[in-house]
């Protein structure tokens, strides 16, 4: 009966979604323990399912069932109740990630003080290449997303406009923001001072390639092309000498649109500079 009960139940329950199994890959389930405990979210009788129901809702092997129950349990993702016949319930979806969460805290705590404990040797500062656009905009994205201090962006309205979700996710964050974009900007994002050129009617501005220059917090900067249909070579960086690069561009091309229409330009600028070049413009 529990067989003939195992198979109806499969058949009405419908597949795990391969984007949360993949997501429970990565917080380093195997396919198979994903797929188990998901199986055993499902159950609606609250009660805990046998490993042969979990077998047949799941698609794991019967044979290799209980091993992977049994991986949950140490896991603390289920627990066994019953002796005969023996069920697996889920923990608490939200009990058990706030589990996982402290667990792993707590390794990365013992890695990281592990790792200060080892000589200290001088390296370069990285830099990473990208060259696929949707690389290019995803470390802005991220970018954008974790400033802490200040954005300087200098960027064509394309990717403002397909960056737009990340900078509405920062409006409430107190930054200092410039924004500098070689052509008209249907929509500028909130709380930048944005120094917007416009290309119309200028066909050799019009025709440039498209670049990024962003820099965040001061601490890492991204220079580079950002076409759809090309090899951009872009760079990633935390190097002070890049990064200052970067900046100054963003200065320089604000301080040239400023003369050019007589504005005053440098209390925007000012917070850009260096400590010693601030006073120094003082």
């Amino acid at each position: 009966m529990a067989a003939a009960r195992a198979v109806r139940q499969a058949a009405a329950v419908s597949p795990a979604p391969e984007a949360l199994v993949a997501q429970l890959e990565g917080l380093g389930l195997a396919r198979n323990e994903a797929l188990a405990y998901l199986t055993l979210l499902e159950d609606e009788g609250g009660q805990g399912i046998t490993g042969y129901e979990v077998a047949a809702r799941s698609g794991i092997p019967r044979s290799a069932v209980y091993t992977v129950l049994r991986k949950l349990e140490t896991m603390g993702a289920a627990f066994a109740a019953g002796t005969d016949p023996v069920c697996f319930v889920a923990n608490d979806p939200g009990r058990w990630v706030d589990q996982v969460r402290k667990a792993t805290l707590a390794r990365l705590d013992e890695v990281a003080l592990g790792l200060q404990r080892l000589p200290a040797r001088d390296r370069p500062e990285p830099v990473w290449v990208l060259r696929r656009y949707d690389e290019v905009l995803s470390r802005i994205d991220g970018m954008i997303r974790g400033a802490e201090q200040s954005i300087w962006l200098s960027l064509w309205p394309r990717e403002l406009e397909l960056l737009a979700p990340a900078l509405d996710g920062i409006a409430g964050r107190n930054l200092h923001r410039v924004l500098h974009s070689p052509a008209r900007v249907a929509r500028p994002p909130a709380g930048f001072s944005c120094w917007i050129d416009d290309v119309a009617g200028d066909c050799t501005k019009a025709g440039w390639a498209h670049k990024a220059l962003v820099v965040v917090d001061r601490r890492e900067a991204l220079i580079g092309g950002a076409e759809p249909d090309a090899d951009n070579h872009a760079v990633w960086t935390p190097n002070p000498s890049l990064v200052d690069m970067a900046t100054n561009h963003i200065i320089l091309d604000i301080t040239l649109m400023a003369r050019t229409r007589g504005e005053d330009c440098d209390q925007v600028v000012s917070p850009m500079m260096r400590p010693h070049l601030q006073s120094a413009g003082g």
